[in-house]
């Protein structure tokens, strides 16, 4: 592979992200390693969890726990060409709970993903997620309280990265991505929902072996539902990687983001920051990373500066590379700016925008006896707080799921 294909990898890596995740218990089917050619793989799973405030009440509650069997089919087709990727995946769930069975519900997840090489300078991407989720909890978005509200979510994204010369990409992108909350009386003030364009722009000149350096720039404008206008949102930075050893690599950005006033609201501008550190070697994996911007608020409207702290780590147990450990955690914090809308507090009835810290942690121990199984137990941990009284909950989720996969050629 040449200099400038190397290049094109790494930019590409770092475009395709997801917009936005969403939290799964569990790592999903067995790591499947495909042959060129078509592929369908069939998978289905099992599995048992105890959570201990299955409505995600505040403080205080108590008979909130039971237990929840689990019944996951899923389905994915795969294409691995000579210059195309082509991954379409869909993962259901059934929640059935033993005691609370009108909570019963299916949490489903699809995604579709095509990357392209045009030629050695050229490749380009196009991807789409779409998720119906039964908890706001399982949304990794900033400024949405945590509620047993069902939740749907569609996002897509396309763009292109090029090679300008052996030292230097330009990576551009444009997405879209659209939130939806069950409505009800009680949480029509507090989960709006709304939709969020944004496009990307990234250039990267390499300086030597192991250092880079270029510029981001980003224009975001999201419309939170209810809200009469949408917020227009720029941010520069300058940004930097570092391959500081074979196994350790650091990437990070600075830079300011500005939003736009509106006929209501007035205009902000703050620093933004971006900072990453990684480490890679024999199966084991971890990063940590810090984010810091401002973001819109589908909860109870506006625009938030949010804090996001995050780490995990991946590796192979006993020395066996079947017998693994996957942790990790994120810490949001989420304060809402001055001279920015707001909405109705259901506690207080009071006109006010919350802040929210939100934390969330998972740790898996698993064991692949053979390709096609995978066995894993788990343990998920969510916290939240307005930093009121009464506006903390906290959801401990503990289990197991046995899932088998068999992936099928397609001649």
């Amino acid at each position: 592979m040449t200099r400038a294909s190397l290049w094109i990898v790494a930019a590409l890596a770092l475009s395709t992200a997801p917009l936005a995740a969403q939290e799964q218990l569990g790592s999903g089917a067995p790591e499947q390693h495909y042959r060129a050619g078509w592929t369908f793989t069939p998978t289905m799973g099992v599995g048992e969890t105890y959570d201990t405030n299955v409505s995600l009440s505040g403080e205080g509650h108590t008979g909130n726990e039971d237990f929840i069997a689990l019944v996951m089919p899923a389905a994915g087709l795969h294409y691995s060409g000579k210059h195309t990727t082509i991954d379409t995946d869909y993962r259901g769930a059934f929640l059935d709970y033993r005691e609370f069975s009108a909570l019963n519900r299916w949490d489903q997840r699809a995604k579709f993903d095509l990357r392209r090489q045009e030629s050695e300078r050229l490749t380009w991407f196009g991807n789409a997620n779409a998720a119906l989720l039964p908890s706001t909890d399982l949304i990794e978005l900033g400024g949405i309280p945590y509620r047993k509200t069902g939740a749907q979510t569609a996002d897509g994204k396309g763009g292109f990265v090029y090679a300008l010369g052996a030292h230097s990409t330009l990576t551009s992108s444009a997405s879209f991505q659209v939130v939806k909350f069950d409505r009800s009386e009680v949480n029509d003030e507090i989960l709006r929902g709304g939709r969020i364009f944004e496009s990307m722009n990234a250039y990267r000149q390499k300086v030597s072996e192991r250092l880079a350096i270029g510029g981001d720039y980003s224009y975001r404008k999201a419309m939170v539902t209810g809200d009469k206008e949408p917020f227009d949102f720029h941010m520069a930075e300058a940004a930097l990687d570092y391959v500081l050893s074979e196994t350790w690599s650091f990437s990070g950005a600075a830079g300011v983001v500005y939003l736009q006033p509106t006929s209501l609201t007035a205009g902000n501008l703050g620093p933004a920051w971006r900072l990453s550190l990684e480490r890679a070697r024999a199966g084991t994996t971890f990063h940590v990373g810090y984010l810091r911007t401002f973001i819109p608020s589908f909860g109870a409207g506006g625009t938030v500066r949010s804090q996001d702290v995050s780490a995990g780590f991946r590796t192979p147990l006993f020395h066996q590379r079947h017998v693994y450990l996957d942790a990790g955690g994120v810490f949001r914090d989420t304060q809402p700016l001055e001279g920015v809308s707001v909405a109705v507090d259901p506690l207080t009835g009071l006109l006010e925008q919350l802040p929210l810290r939100s934390f969330r942690m998972q740790t898996i121990l698993g064991w692949e006896p053979q390709p096609w199984v995978r066995l894993e137990a788990f343990y998920s941990l969510v916290q939240q707080t307005s930093l009121r009284a009464g506006g903390y909950l906290d959801r401990n989720r503990v289990g197991f799921q046995i899932v088998t996969s068999k992936p099928m050629r397609i001649e």
